[in-house]
């Protein structure tokens, strides 16, 4: 839509009855933007329509902005969001992708300066592991030259001393939408590695592209097309764990705050305890929300403090309950503190 548009503006021309007399002033044109605030420009990727106004009462509570945020739609497909503070407008696109009814929403930032309209939206950042690399090739040069093969790539999960190695390598790329989601690819010496996503929104099984599943799919229209039914091309199995602090998904019928609580353990050393039973309480965690985006509460969030650990050479005793240790003996003349 937007190139076709951009193709008929180039092969305008302008009258002399449409051409401005005058120019607009230079410090009228740089001035200050009269709109303040920092803007997304975003669509859904779904061959359904939507209610604009269920999709902006949703977002309003899935990405739960500090200072508020206002929506308004710009055209058929493309809506605009605006943030009243940098941070609540980032945080929204750290936290892509997101997905509302199980499809995915593309999101981009827009300036003040830019025309909303013309931005880019048909690519998306996604979260993708690649697994069957050699541990000696699990390094930010090969996540760079594989992310690169796949679309654009952002960065590499890379632990405390810099290396990538583990079950898998886990990269941020940003994915052109209009190809088909890769599964496997050859490196190096004829070595295959293969690929998952996480939170995947809805996609084909067939032709493996986002948008739309396998009976809304053109390929089945093709001559001759026969159902592989369970031995389709792709399927479930491209989905791939989040390892977030969060993890739930919103949907568009209903949405939750997030509930349950954390408890941290505490460590405790002291030389005289005798060792007692580890009692570590259960976390709680629910779904946030009915299906957008990917948040769990399973694991703490980064802003639970962190219990500080008695560095001593005596034998260091992880408890859940400080009722569980013993009281100290008592030296003489001191009153012995009754059981609690």
């Amino acid at each position: 839509m937007d190139s076709e548009l951009g193709r008929l503006g180039a092969s305008l021309t302008v009258t002399e009855d449409e051409e401005m007399g005058g120019v607009v002033p230079s410090g009228l044109w740089h001035s200050e933007p009269v709109t303040r605030g920092f803007f997304i420009v975003g669509r859904l990727v779904s061959s359904k329509s939507f209610h604009p106004e269920a999709l902006h009462s949703t977002l309003k509570v899935a990405f739960n902005p500090v200072r508020g945020m206002d929506f308004k739609m710009i055209d058929d497909e493309r809506f605009l969001l605006k943030f009243f503070h940098i941070i609540d407008r980032d945080r929204v696109l750290e936290r892509c992708p997101w997905a509302y009814d199980k499809n995915l929403l593309v999101l981009a930032p827009v300036d003040a300066d830019d025309d909303p309209k013309l931005v880019d939206i048909t690519r998306c950042d996604f979260y993708i592991h690649i697994h069957g690399l050699p541990l000696g090739k699990m390094t930010k040069e090969v996540a760079c030259f594989i992310g690169n093969k796949l679309g654009q790539f952002k960065e590499v999960d890379l632990d405390s001393r810099g290396d990538a190695w583990g079950s898998s390598v886990r990269i941020r790329v940003m994915l052109p939408l209009k190809r088909a989601l890769k599964i496997r690819t050859v490196i190096g010496d004829e070595h295959l590695v293969t690929f998952t996503y996480e939170r995947l929104p809805n996609f084909c099984y067939l032709c493996g592209c986002l948008g739309h599943i396998s009976r809304q799919c053109e390929v089945q229209l093709q001559d001759g097309f026969c159902d592989p039914g369970a031995n389709a091309p792709y399927g479930n199995w491209l989905r791939a764990a989040a390892p977030t602090s969060y993890r739930g998904r919103i949907g568009a019928s209903s949405a939750r705050t997030p509930t349950g609580s954390i408890h941290r353990p505490t460590f405790v050393s002291r030389s005289s305890l005798q060792s007692q039973p580890v009692v570590t309480p259960p976390r709680r965690g629910s779904d946030i929300f009915g299906s957008f985006g990917s948040f769990s509460t399973d694991n703490p969030p980064p802003y639970i403090p962190t219990p500080t650990t008695v560095q001593t050479p005596s034998e260091q005793v992880l408890v859940a309950d400080l009722n569980l240790i013993p009281p100290l003996p008592s030296s003489p003349g001191t009153p012995q503190r009754p059981p609690s």
